[in-house]
Protein backbone atom coordinates (compact mmCIF):
# COMPACT_ATOMS: atom_id res chain seq x y z
CA UNK A 1 0.00 0.00 0.00
CA UNK A 2 2.93 2.52 1.12
CA UNK A 3 4.49 2.17 -2.58
CA UNK A 4 1.24 1.93 -4.51
CA UNK A 5 0.04 5.04 -2.67
CA UNK A 6 2.16 7.32 -4.88
CA UNK A 7 2.21 5.78 -8.16
CA UNK A 8 -1.12 3.86 -9.70
CA UNK A 9 1.74 1.97 -11.75
CA UNK A 10 3.39 0.41 -8.40
CA UNK A 11 1.53 -2.15 -7.01
CA UNK A 12 1.90 -2.88 -3.01
CA UNK A 13 4.15 -6.10 -3.86
CA UNK A 14 6.95 -3.86 -5.33
CA UNK A 15 7.89 -3.27 -8.82
CA UNK A 16 6.01 -2.29 -12.20
CA UNK A 17 2.52 -4.54 -12.69
CA UNK A 18 1.92 -6.14 -15.98
CA UNK A 19 -1.22 -4.06 -16.16
CA UNK A 20 -1.69 -1.05 -14.40
CA UNK A 21 -4.49 -0.67 -11.79
CA UNK A 22 -5.82 2.66 -12.22
CA UNK A 23 -7.76 3.22 -9.23
CA UNK A 24 -5.00 1.97 -6.90
CA UNK A 25 -5.19 5.54 -5.82
CA UNK A 26 -8.97 5.08 -4.51
CA UNK A 27 -8.26 1.36 -3.20
CA UNK A 28 -5.38 2.84 -1.32
CA UNK A 29 -7.45 5.49 0.25
CA UNK A 30 -10.42 3.41 1.55
CA UNK A 31 -8.51 0.85 2.43
CA UNK A 32 -5.74 3.38 4.78
CA UNK A 33 -9.64 4.47 6.02
CA UNK A 34 -10.73 1.29 6.83
CA UNK A 35 -7.21 0.28 8.97
CA UNK A 36 -7.49 3.38 10.78
CA UNK A 37 -10.92 2.66 12.38
CA UNK A 38 -11.57 1.26 15.44
CA UNK A 39 -12.54 -2.44 15.17
CA UNK A 40 -14.03 -2.88 18.15
CA UNK A 41 -16.97 -0.33 17.69
CA UNK A 42 -19.21 -1.36 14.93
CA UNK A 43 -21.72 1.42 15.33
CA UNK A 44 -20.92 5.46 14.56
CA UNK A 45 -22.62 8.90 14.86
CA UNK A 46 -23.32 11.00 11.93
CA UNK A 47 -22.22 14.75 13.64
CA UNK A 48 -24.33 16.74 11.39
CA UNK A 49 -27.57 14.33 12.67
CA UNK A 50 -26.56 14.75 15.99
CA UNK A 51 -26.72 18.36 16.17
CA UNK A 52 -29.87 18.89 14.33
CA UNK A 53 -31.38 17.32 16.38
CA UNK A 54 -31.25 20.21 18.72
CA UNK A 55 -31.33 22.58 16.09
CA UNK A 56 -27.35 23.62 16.07
CA UNK A 57 -24.89 24.15 14.12
CA UNK A 58 -22.31 21.03 13.54
CA UNK A 59 -19.44 20.99 15.70
CA UNK A 60 -16.42 20.94 13.21
CA UNK A 61 -15.51 16.89 13.59
CA UNK A 62 -11.84 17.73 14.73
CA UNK A 63 -12.82 20.05 17.76
CA UNK A 64 -15.99 17.07 18.63
CA UNK A 65 -12.87 14.20 18.13
CA UNK A 66 -10.65 16.57 20.69
CA UNK A 67 -13.11 16.60 23.49
CA UNK A 68 -14.10 12.87 23.06
CA UNK A 69 -9.82 12.50 23.47
CA UNK A 70 -9.85 15.18 26.52
CA UNK A 71 -12.18 13.08 27.94
CA UNK A 72 -10.49 9.68 27.95
CA UNK A 73 -12.21 8.06 24.95
CA UNK A 74 -11.16 7.01 21.34
CA UNK A 75 -12.61 7.73 18.13
CA UNK A 76 -12.09 7.60 14.78
CA UNK A 77 -13.87 8.17 11.31
CA UNK A 78 -15.75 5.70 8.86
CA UNK A 79 -14.58 4.77 5.86
CA UNK A 80 -18.18 5.62 3.77
CA UNK A 81 -18.96 8.22 5.33
CA UNK A 82 -17.28 11.86 5.85
CA UNK A 83 -19.71 13.45 8.33
CA UNK A 84 -19.52 10.20 10.68
CA UNK A 85 -17.29 9.45 13.50
CA UNK A 86 -16.99 6.03 15.89
CA UNK A 87 -16.32 6.14 19.51
CA UNK A 88 -15.89 4.34 22.18
CA UNK A 89 -18.10 6.71 24.41
CA UNK A 90 -21.31 6.26 26.05
CA UNK A 91 -24.07 8.16 24.61
CA UNK A 92 -24.47 10.29 27.40
CA UNK A 93 -21.05 11.39 26.74
CA UNK A 94 -21.40 12.10 23.13
CA UNK A 95 -24.40 14.33 24.29
CA UNK A 96 -22.78 16.44 27.20
CA UNK A 97 -20.44 17.43 24.88
CA UNK A 98 -23.47 18.77 22.11
CA UNK A 99 -24.83 20.66 25.42
CA UNK A 100 -21.39 22.09 25.73
CA UNK A 101 -20.94 22.78 22.79
CA UNK A 102 -24.77 24.82 22.69
CA UNK A 103 -23.59 26.40 25.91
CA UNK A 104 -20.94 28.27 23.38
CA UNK A 105 -23.32 28.50 20.44
CA UNK A 106 -27.16 28.74 21.60
CA UNK A 107 -29.39 26.58 19.05
CA UNK A 108 -31.65 29.08 16.65
CA UNK A 109 -34.98 29.41 17.31
CA UNK A 110 -37.47 28.20 14.89
CA UNK A 111 -39.48 30.71 12.85
CA UNK A 112 -43.20 31.12 13.28
CA UNK A 113 -44.80 30.21 9.60
CA UNK A 114 -46.60 33.38 8.57
CA UNK A 115 -50.27 31.79 8.60
CA UNK A 116 -49.16 31.15 12.39
CA UNK A 117 -48.24 34.70 12.64
CA UNK A 118 -51.46 35.53 10.97
CA UNK A 119 -53.62 33.49 14.03
CA UNK A 120 -54.71 30.93 11.71
CA UNK A 121 -55.12 27.95 13.77
CA UNK A 122 -53.41 24.78 12.86
CA UNK A 123 -54.96 22.43 10.58
CA UNK A 124 -57.01 25.29 8.78
CA UNK A 125 -58.03 25.52 4.90
CA UNK A 126 -56.16 28.09 3.34
CA UNK A 127 -57.71 30.33 0.44
CA UNK A 128 -58.25 27.53 -2.17
CA UNK A 129 -59.96 25.42 0.39
CA UNK A 130 -58.05 22.25 0.71
CA UNK A 131 -56.05 21.99 4.33
CA UNK A 132 -52.82 23.39 4.35
CA UNK A 133 -50.51 21.37 6.78
CA UNK A 134 -47.45 23.09 8.21
CA UNK A 135 -46.07 20.11 9.84
CA UNK A 136 -46.32 22.22 12.99
CA UNK A 137 -46.58 18.98 15.23
CA UNK A 138 -43.55 17.59 13.99
CA UNK A 139 -41.56 20.73 14.59
CA UNK A 140 -43.19 20.50 18.27
CA UNK A 141 -42.08 17.13 18.53
CA UNK A 142 -38.75 18.04 17.67
CA UNK A 143 -38.76 20.85 20.05
CA UNK A 144 -39.85 19.02 22.62
CA UNK A 145 -37.27 16.93 22.16
CA UNK A 146 -34.44 19.64 21.92
CA UNK A 147 -35.54 20.88 25.28
CA UNK A 148 -35.45 17.46 27.24
CA UNK A 149 -31.47 16.75 25.86
CA UNK A 150 -30.20 20.15 26.60
CA UNK A 151 -32.51 20.29 29.79
CA UNK A 152 -30.01 17.75 31.60
CA UNK A 153 -26.96 18.90 33.00
CA UNK A 154 -23.52 17.60 31.84
CA UNK A 155 -21.92 15.03 33.85
CA UNK A 156 -18.52 15.00 31.99
CA UNK A 157 -15.85 17.51 31.84
CA UNK A 158 -15.94 19.14 28.22
CA UNK A 159 -13.06 20.46 26.33
CA UNK A 160 -12.82 21.32 22.89
CA UNK A 161 -9.11 22.16 23.04
CA UNK A 162 -7.02 20.59 20.19
CA UNK A 163 -3.86 18.67 21.37
CA UNK A 164 -1.24 19.79 19.57
CA UNK A 165 -0.63 16.79 16.59
CA UNK A 166 -3.79 15.71 17.06
CA UNK A 167 -5.68 14.79 13.60
CA UNK A 168 -2.53 14.09 11.89
CA UNK A 169 -3.27 11.57 9.32
CA UNK A 170 -1.69 9.15 6.56
CA UNK A 171 -1.86 11.06 3.14
CA UNK A 172 -4.43 8.92 1.20
CA UNK A 173 -8.00 9.71 -0.82
CA UNK A 174 -10.33 8.59 1.40
CA UNK A 175 -13.34 9.81 -0.18
CA UNK A 176 -12.63 10.85 -3.83
CA UNK A 177 -15.47 12.34 -6.05
CA UNK A 178 -17.03 11.12 -8.82
CA UNK A 179 -14.98 10.96 -11.81
CA UNK A 180 -17.82 12.98 -13.98
CA UNK A 181 -20.66 14.82 -13.80
CA UNK A 182 -23.97 13.17 -12.81
CA UNK A 183 -22.22 9.88 -12.49
CA UNK A 184 -24.12 6.89 -11.13
CA UNK A 185 -27.27 4.69 -12.36
CA UNK A 186 -28.42 6.18 -16.16
CA UNK A 187 -32.11 6.53 -16.05
CA UNK A 188 -33.79 3.11 -17.23
CA UNK A 189 -35.37 1.83 -20.99
CA UNK A 190 -38.43 3.62 -22.17
CA UNK A 191 -39.82 0.78 -23.92
CA UNK A 192 -40.40 2.83 -26.73
CA UNK A 193 -38.91 1.04 -29.33
CA UNK A 194 -41.57 -1.86 -28.12
CA UNK A 195 -44.68 0.65 -28.73
CA UNK A 196 -43.01 1.47 -32.06
CA UNK A 197 -42.90 -2.08 -33.21
CA UNK A 198 -46.36 -3.49 -31.46
CA UNK A 199 -47.65 -0.23 -33.56
CA UNK A 200 -46.11 -0.98 -37.13
CA UNK A 201 -47.43 -4.56 -36.54
CA UNK A 202 -44.36 -5.70 -36.35
CA UNK A 203 -43.05 -5.65 -39.70
CA UNK A 204 -39.84 -4.40 -38.87
CA UNK A 205 -39.12 -6.95 -36.76
CA UNK A 206 -39.41 -9.57 -39.40
CA UNK A 207 -37.26 -7.31 -41.62
CA UNK A 208 -34.62 -7.40 -39.01
CA UNK A 209 -35.02 -11.25 -38.61
CA UNK A 210 -34.72 -11.50 -42.11
CA UNK A 211 -31.74 -9.60 -42.19
CA UNK A 212 -29.96 -11.33 -39.61
CA UNK A 213 -30.91 -14.62 -41.24
CA UNK A 214 -28.82 -13.74 -44.41
CA UNK A 215 -25.34 -14.10 -41.87
CA UNK A 216 -25.83 -17.86 -40.84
Amino acid sequence: LEAAKDNDDIDPAGGTPRYPLHTATTLHGLLVSVSEELIDVPLYHVLPNVCSAVNTTTIPMTMFRAALANAGYRSSAYHKEPQAVKTDAPNHVVWDIVRAWCKEHPPSQKKESKRHRKGEAPGSTGKNGHMEDDNEEGEACKADVATKILSREIETKVDFTIPEGFGLKKKARRFPVNPEANWGPKKAASGKNKRRLSDDGGDEMEKHNAKSSKHY
